[in-house]
């Protein structure tokens, strides 16, 4: 390596030995472990624009199997864990990992003993700039370069941008690491803080990106939560070196942020449009479902207690478009809608998952925390599908129209819980057959408006086996009767 001494020779001119000698010093102090005093004699030579003194520095596209020993600056991308591992000797050998880039590419470096001791020590982390000079050789993933005790590291205080190969969404995959993505901030969740086991509390939030492949879940943990605080709803952010880890609970992949990696916003355009699943394709158990209709019913807000004591509400809406029909559940904050909405006004659900109903087993829509409901300028064509009474079959929901050949009595009783309740029943026929009907609670007072031949609309009632297992139609809070 390039002595002090013939270093201070091509810059006598423009500083006394004296400060130079300081500045030197002044140097390896403030980069301790990082610096040599050779090194740091470099990097006051660089400050004072004199970057040719020592080797060449090269940039790491140049860099190949045959280089040789080799002198660069790069950015931190990714750090690895150290590994001990035992030589041919017997001694004890340590071996750690980064990855490093520059605008022209990456590479790995290969840090030995001494200097892999430094990651241990976290003396080397991501984003931060180095001075590297080692050794380059064919590894096992290709050309690396290998730093031992006579190489150098030093911190550098050279700004360095890192050429970024952006991942599409799609592409990602569980396992996957040092990740780089640009997408469009669809969902932004609260920051939660939650306890370790170690009794330090941490923080955690996530935002939902999508690009013109898809969307995925972002999760920032601790500081990085902080960036949540600074976008919004359409904004544009980058991520360099994400990993990837698929959720235990939701089985999606999704993106990770920790103290290692980089989360910005980008001023990039990024292409992202919503795809709606049509009401007829939702099967039970899918996820990430986005649904634009009709509102053809809504259900009342309900409280209840969760298991860790505290309140929740529940209420529901019953969506339709030009294929069907579904009941859409809406959890805790996401009930305020309720109130906003009405009768035959068009909304959009984004990221929805579907469960059948073990009672009515239909499939249904669930939108909790991560979802999003409002309201659409869209036009929805809704047409309600009426069956023929002959056709109807138990553990299913229909829509029935025909003429009352039979009114009930409306007659009061009381359930196992002590309230009361209401029930009445009519017969309904068309020109296939005849069908009981029963009608539960508040629906039970439309028999007061009734005539014989009186011609009505049935809308989502449930069918099951009734009494002498005759089939009938059950009539609740989630039906409507209309009067025609």
């Amino acid at each position: 390596m390039t002595d002090i001494e013939s270093i201070y020779k091509k810059l006598s001119h423009v500083i006394s030995k004296e400060n130079f000698l300081q500045r030197v010093q002044e140097k390896v102090e403030s980069l301790g472990d990082l610096c040599d005093e050779p090194m740091a004699a470099m990097l006051v030579a660089n400050e004072l624009g004199f970057s040719d003194v020592g080797r060449d520095s090269v940039k790491i596209e140049n860099i190949n199997a045959e280089s040789g020993q080799v002198n660069f600056i790069a950015r931190v991308v990714s750090v690895f864990d150290t590994k001990e591992f035992t030589r041919n000797d017997g001694t004890i050998g340590r071996v750690g990992n980064l990855i490093v880039g520059d605008e022209t590419g990456k590479i790995k470096v290969t840090l030995w003993d001494n200097m892999a001791d430094l990651i241990k020590a976290e003396k080397i982390k991501a984003g931060q700039t180095l001075q590297i000079s080692g050794y380059v050789k064919q590894g096992y993933s290709g050309v690396e370069v290998n730093v031992g005790n006579n190489g150098v590291l030093a911190e550098s205080e050279e700004e360095i941008d890192v050429a970024a190969s952006s991942q599409k969404i799609k592409d990602v995959k569980d396992g996957m690491g040092d990740l780089n993505l640009t997408g469009k901030v669809l969902e932004i969740s609260e920051i939660k803080t939650f306890q370790r086991k170690d009794g330090n509390s941490g923080r955690v939030g996530s935002l939902l990106l999508g690009d013109d492949t898809g969307t995925i879940r972002v999760t920032l943990w601790d500081e990085k939560t902080e960036f949540l605080n600074q976008i919004e709803h359409g904004d544009t952010v980058e991520l360099i070196n994400a990993y990837a880890r698929e959720n235990a609970f939701s089985q999606k992949v999704e993106l990770q942020v920790g103290s290692r990696s980089i989360i910005r916003k980008s001023e990039k355009k990024i292409e992202y449009e919503e795809k709606f699943t049509p009401i007829a394709d939702i099967r039970a158990d899918m996820s990430d479902i986005n649904v634009s209709g009709r509102i053809l019913d809504t259900g009342e807000i309900r409280t209840f207690e969760k298991k860790d004591g505290s309140a929740g509400r529940v209420g529901n809406l019953l969506l339709g478009d030009s294929t069907g029909k579904i009941r859409l559940t809406l959890w805790d904050e996401k009930t305020d809608i309720l109130d906003e909405v009405d009768f035959d006004e068009t909304i959009e659900v984004l990221h929805a998952y579907s469960r059948e109903n073990a009672f009515s087993q239909q499939v249904e829509l669930n939108l909790g925390g991560r979802g999003i409901i409002r309201k659409s300028e869209k036009e929805i064509e809704y047409t309600e599908k009426f069956t023929d009474i002959a056709g109807i079959v138990p553990g299913e929901s229909y829509s029935v129209q025909g003429k009352i050949s039979e009114i009930g009595e409306l007659r009061e009783f009381e359930r196992e819980d002590g309230t009361e309740n209401v029930v009445a029943n009519l017969r309904l026929k068309d020109e296939t057959g005849s069908i009981r009907l029963t009608l539960w609670g508040e629906q039970a007072y439309v028999i007061e408006d009734l005539d014989i031949d009186s011609e009505i609309q049935i809308i989502n009632a449930y069918a099951k086996y009734g009494l002498n297992e005759e089939i009938e139609l059950s009539i609740g809070n989630r039906s409507r009767v209309i009067i025609l």
